[in-house]
């Protein structure tokens, strides 16, 4: 009822590991390398890729030998390889989609942008500042385009609320995301110190959601930001952010893990700015108002954007403003840093931190 028949199989099938039966006339060369091959990688790129182009994915890759062999054997992968740069080797891959864990995400797309690829990286891009400069020198030097996993502004909800919204350049935005999130054991992967913290793994996608409303009316520059979290040991979890900018915007979002979703992660959504009020919930409804003027839409299957963002490298349409990930890295990473130093005030620019970043990554190049 949430995803739809298809979806829900692939979903099952990755739980299970189990192959499906998916029968299809599309016949097309096979140029995709699949570095990392867990559950988002089976039940989420494999999908929308089968679905698109039948069986594309030429090679892959994953530590877990029994993770990578069951996604070869359910995608009909013909070439398994040992390692990444095994992988990356392949002369036959024109892209490769990067679903490995967070720390790896940023070196893995420096190796392929190197090899001239085109490299869809899924969120975050970088989990430390020096990964992002590497990463950004990697993209200026090579002949290959990067795309990035931040699949919140391709949803149908937030693209038609773009289409609806009356922008005033000087009007301020009020955004508020409360998030149930997945609650994570102390022995999960997202709790290793070199993985970025739930900041990366998680609350990053809402960061880069409010950049990109942002940019509908023009970036702010200065924002004061304020962290409250439920407990010292865990402060990236139970936790509140607020923003507000010189723009005077006003942010807040709420990530909070008490108990476990039973349909998995459940976001409400409310944003206004100028005339328009709107409420989004759980990406499988809108209801906008502007005045007296009210709408709603429905969405089915649940549309958290994944379809575009995946087929990004394919669909001359898709491609949003790389930028604007670049923007809500820095922003992501300086909240990182809030939390793992236990800082629940602080101030950020976005000139200054672009500046800094540019330096870096002309120091590398030069």
């Amino acid at each position: 009822m949430i995803y739809g028949p298809g979806r829900s199989l692939f979903k099952a099938a990755g739980r299970f590991r189990v192959d499906l039966p998916l029968p299809t006339l599309k016949r097309t060369r096979q140029d995709i390398g699949m570095l990392g091959c867990g559950q988002f990688a089976f039940s989420t790129m494999g999908y929308f890729l089968h679905r698109a182009f039948g069986p594309r994915i030429a090679a892959c890759h994953d530590p877990d030998v029994r993770a990578r062999d069951s996604f070869a054997r359910a995608r009909k992968v013909s070439v398994r390889c040992d390692s990444a740069d095994a992988l990356l080797a392949r002369p036959e891959l024109r892209t490769v989609y990067i679903a490995s864990n967070h720390a790896s995400h940023a070196s893995y797309a420096a190796a392929a942008l190197a090899r001239g690829l085109d490299v869809y990286v899924e969120k975050p891009i970088a989990v430390t500042h020096a990964q992002l400069v590497d990463l950004l020198a990697a993209r200026q030097r090579s002949s290959g385009r990067l795309f990035a996993g931040y699949n919140r502004p391709f949803s149908g909800a937030i693209r038609d609320l773009r289409k609806e919204l009356r922008v005033d350049r000087a009007g301020g935005i009020t955004l508020q995301c409360f998030v149930s999130g997945h609650q994570l054991g102390p022995d999960h992967w997202y709790r290793r110190p070199e993985e970025g913290t739930r900041v990366c793994g998680n609350i990053g996608h809402w960061l880069d959601l409010a950049v990109h409303m942002f940019r509908w009316r023009g970036l702010p520059d200065v924002l004061d930001i304020s962290i409250a979290w439920a407990s010292n040991e865990e402060p990236d979890d139970n936790v509140s952010i607020a923003i507000t900018s010189d723009k005077a915007d006003v942010v807040s979002i709420v990530l909070t893990s008490r108990c476990e979703p039973f349909e998995g992660i459940n976001e409400t959504i409310s944003f206004q700015h100028a005339d328009t009020i709107c409420k989004i919930d759980d990406f499988r409804s809108m209801t906008l108002w502007q005045g007296p003027r009210l709408v709603r839409r429905r969405y089915w299957p649940k549309d958290v954007g994944h379809r575009r963002a995946i087929l990004q490298p394919y669909e001359a349409d898709a491609p949003r403003d790389w930028h604007e990930v670049e923007l809500s890295t820095l922003l992501m990473l300086h909240i990182t840093d809030m939390v793992r130093d236990r800082q629940r005030t602080s101030r950020f620019s976005f000139a200054d931190q672009w500046k800094r970043v540019s330096n870096d990554i002309a120091a590398q190049t030069t």
